[in-house]
């Protein structure tokens, strides 16, 4: 598999703006970079020999927003999502229709975004998508739905307190600078989604969903068999719709660490017999490079040799 890495240069015209990719000659696939009018980034890739199609919307909000007193409200929405849009209300309508079209879908909060995904058999990909789309379009966030996503993301976080990575992670984050949003639950249980005197989660999950859920916040790719005028279609019919609200992104202006506080060793018995040495370097954010920064080389360039990551924070 070849790492390729796309310089885009942006031209304007008649409402859209369109990217020339630079791409490794090794790579015989076509691709188009744009942006939609409502400022929607789009890359879409047309593979010929591509057996399946697929998509992956990314939002430039993640954990790191969460509002202290409601901690897991970026990951719980990102389940509700899931649960019926106002063109497709039933709760696993699109979750049944890519399961029945041959693909797999999934979705991941991360501290500075959230993604969503799915593949799909590329006859479908129309249908998939016009689902797809309905999530940052309509979403219902339907209150019968919301106790039972608070379970199920109670599920997941109950399923990984015995994993030793994810303890190392929560220990690791105890020792950080408690203002950085990065040291706080990011997960959600139960009780950090639970309704209270001042907080309805419902209407919390809208407010969140409302500042942040903006197509400027947004990118997406698509990637299938069709022609590049057909991907392109397909998106500018399914996505234009996407409220852009001009929303800024989430940054948070703390240090990750106090100030005097590093180097700084910690010591971590795992519950699992394993003997780990991990070395972590908080780095300032770098000036991107294309599609890849300064840190995110140096990661991979120790990669090559060690197990490495590199999170700008």
């Amino acid at each position: 598999m070849f790492r390729v890495v796309f310089l885009l240069f942006l031209l304007s015209f008649s409402g859209f703006v369109s990217a020339q990719v630079i791409q490794s000659p090794y790579d015989n696939r076509a691709f188009e970079a744009f942006t939609l009018p409502n400022q929607l980034k789009v890359l879409l890739i047309s593979d010929p020999e591509a057996e399946k199609a697929a998509a992956s919307m990314d939002v430039a909000v993640g954990s790191g927003a969460n509002p202290a007193e409601i901690p897991g409200l970026a990951h719980f929405l990102e389940h509700m999502l899931f649960l019926g849009t106002e063109k497709y209300p039933e709760a696993d309508s699109y979750q049944a229709f890519i399961s029945a079209n041959g693909g797999s879908h999934n979705a991941f909060t991360a501290y500075e975004n959230t993604n969503y995904f799915f593949d799909v058999r590329p006859e479908s990909l129309t249908g998939a998508l016009d689902r797809f789309s309905r999530f940052f379009i309509d979403p219902l966030f339907s209150a019968e739905y919301v106790e039972r996503e608070r379970h199920a993301v109670e599920s997941e976080f109950q399923a990984k307190r015995r994993d030793d990575s994810r303890r190392v992670h929560e220990v690791t984050k105890q020792v950080m600078n408690a203002a950085h949003a990065w040291s706080n639950f990011a997960v959600g249980d139960l009780r950090s989604l639970s309704d209270s005197e001042n907080v309805r989660i419902r209407d919390a999950l809208i407010d969140f969903y409302q500042q942040y859920y903006s197509a400027n916040l947004m990118s997406l790719v698509i990637s299938g068999p069709q022609s590049l005028d057909e991907l392109r279609e397909l998106v500018e019919m399914r996505f234009s719709d996407i409220a852009n609200f001009q929303a800024d992104a989430y940054v948070d202006q703390a240090p990750l660490f106090d100030e005097g506080q590093l180097p700084l060793q910690l010591e971590i018995q795992t519950l699992r017999q394993q003997r780990t040495l991990s070395l972590t370097f908080p780095i300032d954010p770098f000036v991107t490079i294309g599609a890849a920064s300064h840190c995110t080389l140096l990661a991979v360039s120790w990669g090559m040799k060690v197990k490495a990551a590199c999170s700008a924070c």
